[in-house]
């Protein structure tokens, strides 16, 4: 069924500057529209057909209306009828005919208004009963006809690690602790990683994890290869790679399918943008460089990197205005500045996963990892209103302590 999930984010009170240990965290309320799910009405004539039919007379099973060709917002195509895109089925209960209604107020123990409610009274007031051995059981009093709440099972949260599969390339159950010896570290790759959608391999931690909300296809290699004469049949069933060749060796690639929830795996920190004329309502997050040796910002389908055309608010001018000179334009969302230790945001908001990485290892090519962050930026934080007596100490709103925020 068609559903729009709007994710909606909610904001702490600005004016007060928080530590990069006590910062950022965020609330996500969220709220679906019914409208949003369109109506498959039925007929008591029959369905619909997906067909043009000339009346009369309509096919058997049809009462010759034909259903929509496009959507109402025009986002699916038009390419074929939408009969049944989304469906909402309605149920009920029989109604009275007159003679039933004639019967019900002449029963005499309901016109004494006084008789304790019975199967027996059920019956005189014809409501859908189900009975057993001659005894009534249940009793339909009143029915409410509602919007269904759907859900979707998710394997892992935001920011989650997404360890190796449990059982084997054919679905046979691993034994206990030995997923991690059966299957490498690393995913497949053809390209060093550059096309991964949805997650992120670190070389620094040797982990796999959900950087984005929703569907992630992980392929994964079986550590023991096969010789190049004794490779087995098999075909990957969710993936279009079956092998990974390496020299004279042979390796099983499997992939699995996974769902990431879209809500994080620990508390996110909140940054607020930095730049232009944000410069004085967010504040960069100063990240100790002694003992933080790089950060590296993992962007997503949802974050990218860079945006195309950089932010501008009401009012906001250039010096090459009028002039036909170009000026270079600041296009970055989320990035740290290594010399100035500080991280900014600019132009785009929304949930992304951000490494921490310690001092350079002897391969020269990764780091240790400190650990990592889940960060939500946001374009500038709204203020609230309080009211503090002349005298009284300004203290955080909500629950901010005096020890983080000042």
């Amino acid at each position: 069924m068609n559903r729009l999930l709007r994710v909606l984010l909610a904001t702490l009170a600005g004016g007060w500057v928080a530590s990069l240990t006590s910062a950022w965290a965020i609330a996500l309320p969220l709220e679906f529209h019914q409208a949003e799910a369109p109506f498959n009405y039925r007929d008591l004539r029959g369905l619909p057909v997906s067909t043009t039919v000339a009346p009369p007379p309509a096919p058997a099973g049809s009462n010759g209306q034909q259903p929509t060709t496009i959507e109402p917002d025009g986002l699916l195509g038009n390419s074929a009828p939408k009969q049944f895109t989304g469906l909402m089925s309605f149920g009920g209960i029989p109604g009275k005919k007159l003679a039933d209604w004639q019967t019900v107020s002449n029963s005499a123990a309901l016109k004494a208004g006084v008789t304790p409610f019975s199967g027996n009274l059920a019956g005189q007031m014809m409501l859908p009963t189900a009975s057993s051995g001659g005894s009534v059981l249940l009793v339909l009093r009143r029915a409410q006809i509602g919007a269904p709440y759907m859900s979707r099972r998710v394997n892992f949260s935001f920011g989650s690690v997404i360890t190796p599969p449990l059982k084997d390339e054919n679905g046979v159950l691993l034994p206990a602790d030995t997923s991690t010896t059966y299957w490498r570290a690393e995913p497949y790759s053809a390209n060093s990683h550059q096309d991964d959608v949805g997650f992120y391999w670190s070389p620094h931690a040797q982990q796999v994890y959900a950087i984005q909300a929703g569907p992630i296809q992980v392929s994964w290699i079986k550590s023991v290869p096969y010789p190049v004469t004794a490779v087995p049949a098999y075909t990957n069933p969710n993936g279009p790679i079956s092998f990974r060749t390496n020299g004279a060796s042979v390796f099983i690639v499997y992939t699995e399918n996974y769902v990431a929830s879209g809500s994080p795996v620990k508390t996110p920190r909140k940054i607020y943008w930095t730049q232009k004329g944000f410069q004085n309502i967010g504040v960069p997050v100063q990240i100790p460089t002694a003992r933080v040796g790089a950060v590296n910002v993992v962007y997503n389908n949802a974050f990218p990197k860079t945006v195309s055309q950089e932010f501008s608010g009401v009012g906001d001018t250039s010096p090459a205005d009028g002039n036909g000179a170009g000026t270079l334009q600041e296009l970055r969302t989320l990035w740290y500045e290594k010399q100035l230790g500080n991280l900014y945001a600019f132009n785009a908001e929304g949930r992304v996963f951000v490494e921490l990485l310690g001092d350079l290892r002897s391969d020269g090519q990764t780091y240790t990892q400190l650990g990592f962050e889940i960060v939500d930026v946001i374009k500038q934080a709204l203020p609230i209103d309080t009211q503090v007596e002349i005298g009284e100490r300004i203290v955080p709103p909500g629950d901010g302590s005096l020890d983080t925020l000042f």
